[in-house]
């Protein structure tokens, strides 16, 4: 009914089997699962996410910001709306104030030149 190839491969899986089960069975620190967070870290970082839970109790500054305040961190936002009423300057930056604004910077263009 079985042809030798056929019992032989058989058998081998079946010794096999056992082994890969027992070896799966035992976790190596590479297999372990990462420990869950705690409720203060879970916390932490649900911080002002608005599709938290415990979003509708979190505490609710009693200070509005002033226009003042909203428009001193709205400059150069080019996503306000007063980004269009901005004052331009009438000055283009020459190539020496634009490298002086470069020094030390890692990525600046320029600082991989003497590589």
């Amino acid at each position: 009914m079985f042809s030798n190839l056929s019992l032989s491969l058989a058998a081998a899986l079946a010794l096999s089997a056992p082994g890969a089960a027992r070896t799966a069975a035992s976790p190596t620190k590479s297999d372990a699962r990462p420990r869950s967070s705690t409720n203060d870290e879970i916390n932490a970082l649900e911080t002002g996410n608005p599709h938290s839970v415990e979003y509708r109790n979190r505490v609710i500054p009693s200070h509005s910001p002033t226009n003042d305040e909203i428009n001193a961190l709205e400059t150069g936002n080019p996503h306000s709306v007063d980004y269009g009423n901005r004052a331009i300057p009438r000055h283009s930056r020459t190539n020496d104030e634009i490298n002086a604004g470069e020094t030390g910077n890692p990525h600046s263009v320029d600082s991989n030149k003497g590589q």
